[in-house]
């Protein structure tokens, strides 16, 4: 498994090298969840930043340091001011890191050009189905949340009604089908 303490200070050294100003970083944080992101910058009410990396891209061997560095730059250039889109000043930052060290930090970076294969999602079975009774708008939900507890107070994002049905379905009936979130 990579360094994630030792791939940071190298990052944040060749950030500030350059004259760009990183915000305050107060959490670094191994995802171990994320299957379709390499990375997660979160703006904090505080006003510092908590950093999230992909769990995969630290452990695949298949990735290269040089990879995972791209993905750390490309979180630590979001707490700079005016960065958290990746138009503007964060476009700018993110061609002179690439000028400067060889780098191909940008918006999107697939599987592939990380040199591991593109995640493949696993089926969906869900447990519950939502239909709005006004626009016939469906909602799928595998496990309970507040929403499946209490989905007479929510609004249909389509129609804007509070009318809905509830279906509690068994696993038995859906095996064969696959539904996406």
């Amino acid at each position: 498994m990579k360094n994630l303490s030792f791939l940071k200070n190298e990052c944040l050294k060749e950030v500030e090298a350059l004259g760009i100003k990183p915000g305050k970083v107060s959490e670094w944080v191994i995802n171990r969840r994320a299957k379709t992101r390499w990375g997660l910058c979160k703006a904090k009410k505080d006003g510092t930043y908590e950093i999230q990396i992909a769990e995969r891209l630290l452990n695949d061997d298949r990735v290269s340091v040089e990879s995972c560095k791209e993905t750390i730059i490309h979180e630590i250039l979001h707490t700079c001011s005016g960065c958290m889109k990746h138009t503007g000043r964060w476009k700018i930052y993110a061609d002179r890191i690439n000028a400067t060290y060889g780098y191909k930090v940008k918006r999107v970076t697939s599987g592939k050009e990380k040199g591991v294969e593109e995640h493949v999602p696993t089926r969906i079975i869900p447990k519950y189905i939502f239909t709005c009774l006004n626009c016939g708008a469906v909602i799928y939900r595998k496990k309970e949340s507040k929403f499946t507890r209490n989905y007479r107070r929510y609004c249909c994002a389509r129609c804007g009604t509070a009318s809905w049905s509830r279906k509690t379905i068994e696993r038995s009936k859906w095996e064969n089908k696959v539904y996406e979130k």
